[in-house]
């Protein structure tokens, strides 16, 4: 079985629904859903959640809402807490799923064997203002991948990857404390101990619109890199690459946020680290300038 678990927070029902509606469109049956609503003074969306849940009328689908707004990572605990099945899946609410996404992903997990934590996917963007659908190119990695994913989360979101239950609770679910990037952080947490595996088909649509995510809030960014390379700081101490390609990238976080007499600071501290990597480096520097001019 597939536990699936949805986090939402001050969603509109609408939109929520079309993720609900993915999942029941699942040409794979064998599933639980477990819906956590995190956004406990919405009482008006919440029970229109509610209706919406008991029109539907399926078993296999349960409603979780937290008293405290307490964060995505503890709500993707709660969802983990109680997930009942041998694998786990999250969908961001105003994500979708393909049909096929679970079935594809199940049977190579079946294939991989035990030792193989999680298999993840392609996926395409939607430009929710055009209705424009863009398909992802895929970076395909197998095995134990952590030396490349330390440089680029090419797994991506949480509504991506198939994971194995136990081989998440087994490295302590997501990380509370982490303001964003909480998924590149749980995969780097699995790939440390376990091989990775993927399907090179699209099997997600992920939404771009005009309303906050995580990612759209770059002092949320900024927090969350800052506490990711400092969890994985004896790694990067000893890989200069590595080290040199997060520092440049966090400067640029911070070029964004007006902060350029750190962003340079940072900047040059990846440099020196790394002086070889040319190209990229180079690249960062002018998109740091950029904002800067821009400003």
């Amino acid at each position: 079985m597939v536990s699936v678990v949805i986090t939402t927070c001050m969603r509109e029902p609408e939109i929520l629904d079309r993720a609900v509606q993915s999942v029941l469109r699942q040409t794979y049956s064998d599933w639980e859903l477990i819906i956590v609503d995190d956004s406990p003074k919405q009482y008006e969306k919440r029970m229109a959640i509610r209706q919406m849940i008991e029109r539907m009328d399926d078993q296999r689908i349960q409603y979780i809402a937290h008293e405290v707004n307490s964060g995505a990572c503890v709500a993707r605990n709660t969802g983990l807490g109680i997930a009942k099945g041998e694998y786990i899946a999250y969908l961001d609410d105003d994500d979708e799923w393909l049909p096929d996404k679970l079935a594809v992903q199940v049977r190579k997990a079946e294939e991989a064997g035990a030792e193989t934590a999680l298999i993840y996917c392609a996926w395409e963007v939607m430009e929710d203002k055009t209705g424009r659908v863009n398909p992802k190119k895929l970076e395909v990695h197998r095995g134990f991948i952590y030396d490349s994913l330390i440089l680029n989360n090419y797994i991506g979101s949480t509504s991506y990857p198939l994971i194995r239950t136990e081989c998440l609770r087994a490295v302590g679910g997501f990380d509370p404390l982490m303001q964003s990037v909480q998924d590149g952080d749980v995969w780097l947490r699995l790939a440390q101990k376990y091989r990775i595996d993927c399907v090179e088909q699209v099997l997600v649509r992920y939404h771009r619109h005009e309303g906050e995510r995580i990612t759209t809030n770059v002092s949320k960014k900024i927090a969350g890199l800052e506490r990711l390379n400092e969890k994985n700081m004896p790694y990067l101490k000893r890989h200069p690459r590595a080290y040199g390609v997060r520092h440049i990238r966090l400067a640029l976080k911070y070029a964004q946020a007006g902060g350029y007499y750190r962003a340079i600071r940072v900047y040059l501290k990846g440099v020196i680290r790394c002086p070889w990597n040319v190209t990229e480096n180079s690249k960062y520097l002018i998109y740091i300038l950029r904002e800067y001019f821009n400003r």
